[in-house]
């Protein structure tokens, strides 16, 4: 029986809405599910999804829970990595988001196709944007005798997902997590 964590950090809904009393729910529980809202859900951060993002890494969870819109935590003003125990789908529809986002990924030979074009460290800017958006901001480099144009690194909206999906271990729940299903609510600073 897996479990999968959501961090809170201070500020967040989650922060100021209990889910061990009220559940977890959507943003927009109405949109239609497609691999194109997970993209956008992901990568974008689109609050137009039906899907809840989940993590089956506690230190991710505990790493959002820590920094959060209004600050970070502290011993006084902790913020919440939340536990949730799914059985299976028969309650809620956990989607792995990497398998859905590859089933419509494009062959090698197609055009455009999900692949960069950047240097080794371009996927560490994706990773962190923050921190190295320099590795973001590289030029691509042109086999010898050729003359394009300078330009970044292109970056797919697929390869984004892909990235971040698995940078933090996320599985999305579409639809309502009922309150039954919320095990524990850790405090973390």
């Amino acid at each position: 029986m897996p479990l999968l964590y959501r961090g809170a950090g201070i500020g967040s809904y989650w922060y100021l809405n209990d889910a061990r009393l009220s559940g977890f729910l959507p943003h927009s529980p109405g949109a239609t599910p497609s691999r194109q809202r997970i993209m956008a859900h992901i990568a974008s951060g689109s609050t137009a999804s039906p899907y809840i993002s989940f993590t089956r890494s506690f230190g991710v969870a505990r790493a959002y829970g820590i920094v959060g819109p209004a600050g970070i935590a502290t011993a006084d003003m902790p913020g919440y990595v939340y536990e949730i125990e799914i059985m299976d789908n028969s309650i809620v529809n956990a989607v792995d988001p990497i398998i859905e986002v590859a089933k419509g990924l494009p062959k090698p030979w197609q055009s455009p196709g999900y692949q960069h074009d950047g240097g080794q460290s371009f996927l560490l800017g994706v990773i962190d944007p923050k921190q190295l958006l320099g590795a973001l901001k590289e030029a691509v480099v042109f086999p010898p005798g050729s003359h394009g144009t300078p330009r970044t690194p292109n970056l797919s909206q697929e390869l984004e997902t892909l990235v971040r999906a698995l940078r933090d271990a996320e599985i999305l729940v579409c639809g309502n997590v009922p309150c039954s299903l919320v095990r524990n609510r850790y405090e973390v600073f």
